[in-house]
């Protein structure tokens, strides 16, 4: 059988076909020395910067370029984050609980596989439950800390803000079914409750704002300024049964604002912020905030982002320190009116090596009167660290 020659057109068709091929994987090398790509928002954290080209350096540059750096300064990256997205969610309309971010139902978002160790997705779905062990060493955890600060004369009370997921269930694929009728939030804040901690659980109180309002943001994981308030008044009235004066001081007279500029962070997240546009709901007051920011040295380690101290200047109030997260944003506004000064500082949350840092020093120095402990709930019920064994005594 004779084999025909390649014609001329052939040929044209395959040189064109290499050289599309060599443009195209030439093109993150030009976006690199030249700046190129069109500018797309992607909401992650930034790669750690090489260190200088040295032998001394060589080993942390290695470091460096194994935690993600290549991936993260990929030329054209940002742009082809977004095609896959806009792929993946309007045509293939894909969604897996090992996407960073999915797609529910209508225009929200939720967040699923938030790091290696932590799946919201499987949380909510509570495939893993704790064992009796794992209860009584988070139960031992929190009753160490209350029984430290009282012997202080200071109060403390742990406050769980709710997952996304727990609010608003009804809009998640249908394909996360829970597999339990009890969470580890139910498991842990029972056995909690049990041992006299004293916890304030906001999940109810969110079911009741989103009959009335949004409580959490359809583009974000947090709650909006509505669900955020209404977690103030149940902390105040929770504090209130420890300072009498507190409740009556508790102000709703806020003029309220739907404005249409928030960039949601899952949206961001996916490149997607102009799909998914969403209104911010902002809360003015019709009084003088006693509350202001000041300025304290602290250092940063080993907290996620530096303290922020609040200050009204009135000694007739209590002082509190708040171990916070990202929920506690919308609530400085609000708590910070209540005491003389007020800490919040943000450690890193806890993961199977370690749990968050409570930082006796801090509280030691502050002399608070009361500790309050924020979580929102996918940090709270973290499996506990495992203890380290006690050393052996020396012979």
């Amino acid at each position: 059988m004779q084999v025909q020659a390649p014609t001329l057109g052939h040929k044209a068709i395959a040189c064109c076909g290499i050289l599309v091929f060599l443009a195209l994987i030439c093109l993150p090398m030009i976006d690199n020395l030249c700046q190129v790509a069109p500018d797309v928002y992607l909401m992650e954290n930034d790669p750690t910067p090489l260190p200088d080209s040295s032998m001394s350096q060589i080993f942390k540059s290695f470091n460096v370029l194994q935690r993600g750096y290549l991936e993260k300064t990929f030329g054209f990256r940002k742009l082809l984050v977004r095609l896959e997205n806009i792929l993946d969610i309007f045509w293939l309309r894909v969604s897996n609980q090992y996407q960073t971010v999915i797609k529910g139902k209508g225009d929200w978002l939720f967040l699923s596989q938030e790091n290696n160790d932590l799946n919201v997705i499987q949380d909510y779905r509570s495939v893993r439950l704790f064992s009796q062990k794992q209860l009584n060493r988070w139960v031992d955890v929190y009753r160490d800390r209350q029984e430290w600060l009282s012997a202080r004369g200071i109060r403390y009370l742990i406050v769980v803000a709710p997952n996304k997921h727990t609010v608003y269930p009804e809009f998640l694929p249908d394909q996360f079914n829970k597999v339990s009728p009890v969470s580890r939030t139910d498991q842990l804040v029972s056995a909690l409750e049990a041992a006299g901690i004293t916890v304030l659980d906001l999940r109810p109180t969110m079911d009741l704002v989103k009959r009335q309002a949004l409580a959490y943001y359809r583009t974000d994981t947090h709650w909006t300024t509505f669900g955020a308030f209404a977690g103030y008044v149940q902390i105040m009235k929770r504090l209130g049964q420890w300072f009498p004066r507190f409740e009556p001081e508790i102000r709703g007279d806020y003029d309220i604002a739907i404005v249409p500029d928030l960039n949601g962070g899952l949206a961001s997240m996916l490149a997607l912020g102009d799909f998914f546009p969403e209104s911010r709901v902002v809360f003015t007051p019709h009084f003088q905030r006693k509350a202001v920011e000041t300025a304290e040295p602290h250092t940063v380690p080993p907290y996620f982002q530096p303290p922020v101290i609040m200050n009204t200047n009135d000694p007739s109030r209590p002082s509190v320190v708040v171990f916070r997260d990202s929920f506690a944003h919308e609530l400085i506004p609000f708590l910070s009116e209540h005491f003389n000064k007020t800490t919040y500082v943000w450690p890193y949350p806890s993961t199977a090596r370690e749990v968050r840092y409570f930082d006796k020093d801090l509280i030691e120095r502050e002399k608070p009167a009361v500790v309050i402990d924020e979580f929102v709930e996918r940090y709270f019920t973290e499996f506990p660290a495992k203890q380290t064994p006690p050393a052996a005594p020396a012979p």
